[in-house]
């Protein structure tokens, strides 16, 4: 597993290339332990954009990915908004590896002046971090099922720091725990630790995906001094409560993919 986690680490340094560098990044990667043997050609992608599609229907934020063409190589498939005049990088960038890797990235975070100081930080929205590592992890998870290698994979969730403009802004996770959007807790960081496991991946296409998923949000958010996830309790239930004024999306979505959620 070693070895896989390793190969995660260069698909997440090749992939920081497509990633901009203005805002910042929360990165899924897997790699199963038993990788697959396979190839990728101009019909296969097309299958898999038509696959993808259908995979991210449910999600609770409209994120267009299998909207466009993939980038075909035999080795890989690409997904990121096409290229348009004035719009210098993308907000969603996805790998899949004939291999069964995948590694998955949306833009999070806008910018917002830090109480009581005022000074700016990228504000990481805990909520989209918990959704959006679920729902990444079980696409990742998917996608190996796709290409028959779900069992156990190298995991690793990471949040790329922006490192534009200079000098560089910090990262803070912020809630509504206070009744307004504002810090939960007190660190900021130019840099993050990815937080890294094994996890069986069947797992996470079975209702106890949000429980295969706590385990990195309590290590990504107790970084920033958050000690406790507030969206997944420690039963992998998700509360829909805190995702402030989401959570009739977050119910839908939760029962569209067979997880469980409670107010």
């Amino acid at each position: 597993m070693i070895e896989r986690h390793e190969h995660l680490g260069k698909l997440v340094t090749d992939a920081t290339a497509q990633l901009s560098t203005t805002s910042s990044w929360l990165v899924v990667s897997t790699s199963p332990a038993h990788p697959a043997s396979a190839e990728f050609n101009a019909a296969s992608g097309k299958d898999v954009q038509r696959w993808v599609g259908r995979q991210v229907a449910d999600w609770p934020a409209p994120i267009p990915l299998g909207g466009e063409h993939p980038d075909v190589r035999t080795d890989r498939l690409s997904f990121a908004p096409p290229r348009q005049p004035g719009r210098t990088a993308n907000s969603y960038y996805y790998e899949f590896h004939s291999d069964g890797s995948a590694l998955g990235g949306l833009q999070v975070g806008t910018l917002q002046n830090s109480p009581p100081a005022g000074e700016p930080v990228w504000a990481l929205g805990e909520g989209a971090v918990a959704w959006i590592t679920i729902a990444m992890l079980r696409l990742n998870a998917a996608f190996a099922g796709h290409v028959s290698t779900l069992g156990e994979a190298a995991v690793q969730v990471t949040v790329i720091c922006p490192v534009d403009p200079s000098p560089t802004v910090p990262i803070q996770v912020w809630n509504h725990a206070g009744g307004v959007y504002g810090p939960a807790g007190k660190r900021q960081y130019t840099s993050v630790s990815s937080a890294r496991s094994a996890v069986d991946l069947t797992t996470c296409l079975s209702p106890r995906l949000a429980a295969a998923a706590r385990p990195f949000l309590v290590d990504l958010l107790q970084q920033f001094g958050v000690s406790e996830p507030r969206h997944v309790d420690p039963s992998g239930v998700v509360r829909r409560q805190h995702f402030t004024g989401h959570d009739e999306l977050i119910h839908a979505w939760a029962d569209a993919i067979g997880i469980p959620s409670e107010p």
